[in-house]
């Protein structure tokens, strides 16, 4: 049994006890791998298996014909493993006819498994969908509002896109005794038929678990929130996904985000630099405006 630790943004979850399947999550443990930590340990799963067969062709004499010592060996077992074969150094007794024949099937299954979990790692769909550092609680007409606003970072548009925003509150039972529970905020609009630029997902806190409650009154209750994003890629015609999570620390009261996107005759313009971009809020200002976030066209 072990310790399991999964981060979600600023936060972490840890389960004792949890058992670990070292083939079964093989899969699934590369995949979430980074590039480098994959590459790095399939080089060294090839280097490892030539320098095994090598110690095993060095028992005995003369097992290889045209090999003068231990590297020579090492080179052609890593021959062996990739089923180069030069010609210059070949098995000469049954033991090292043995080993070239596991050591090639190996190679042909570590290949075929390795470039299987490379292609399926290279052509695993992305949503890149970058999201504001900061959620924002502002007020606009007499009204409280609760933003994140996200953006396109891949330029190429999403569609039949759907946002779900998501509260893990903290809340105590009869009893006195902590528990958590997952709520979904309902947002002004949820489903963006084509996103090719930035959206800000809306919730109004004048209902609901928050209603009209201060930034510092949410932190009692609030958890995390959580934001989930969901759509088809318009090129790869695949759905893809992307979330994001904030801790109450990471909520900004009394702002809003700075408009990024400014509309002319001919389209729009949007700059991913201002996507953080935060100004004093408007109370008058609507709060349509806020969640188109453009500017006037010019």
């Amino acid at each position: 049994m072990n310790k399991h630790t999964q981060k979600f943004g600023t936060m972490r979850y840890e389960i004792d006890g949890i058992e670990k399947n070292f083939v079964g999550d093989l899969y699934h443990t590369l995949m979430r791998s980074s590039w480098a930590r994959v590459l790095s340990a399939t080089f060294f799963l090839y280097v490892a298996t030539s320098f095994i067969f090598a110690v095993l062709l060095a028992i005995g004499e003369g097992n290889v014909v045209g090999a003068k010592g231990p590297l020579d060996l090492f080179w052609f077992s890593v021959q062996s493993l990739s089923t180069i074969g030069y010609g210059s150094m070949h098995p000469n007794t049954p033991w090292a006819h043995v080993l070239v024949l596991i050591e090639s099937f190996l190679g042909m299954v570590e290949t075929a498994i390795i470039m299987a979990v490379l292609f399926a790692k290279f052509s695993l769909p992305k949503a890149r969908v970058a999201f504001a550092q900061h959620a924002i609680l502002l007020e606009s007409q007499g009204e409280q509002y609760l933003q994140i606003r996200l953006a396109n970072a891949r330029g190429y548009p999403i569609v039949n896109a759907k946002i779900t925003l998501s509260a893990l509150i903290t809340r105590h039972d009869m009893y006195g005794i902590p528990m958590r529970r997952m709520i979904e905020l309902p947002l002004l609009q949820t489903d963006i038929p084509l996103f090719g630029l930035s959206f800000t997902a809306t919730h109004c806190l004048s209902s609901g678990i928050f209603a009209n409650m201060s930034l510092e009154e949410m932190h009692k209750d609030l958890f995390l929130l959580v934001i989930s994003f969901q759509g088809v890629d318009e090129i790869l015609e695949q759905e893809v996904r992307d979330q994001h999570f904030y801790r109450p620390e990471y909520i900004l009261e009394h702002v809003r985000y700075k408009d990024m996107v400014t509309l002319y005759d001919w389209g729009a313009t949007m700059n991913l630099n201002d996507l953080d971009s935060i100004i004093a809020e408007d109370k008058e200002e609507a709060v349509d405006s806020i969640i188109l976030q453009m500017e006037p066209k010019r």
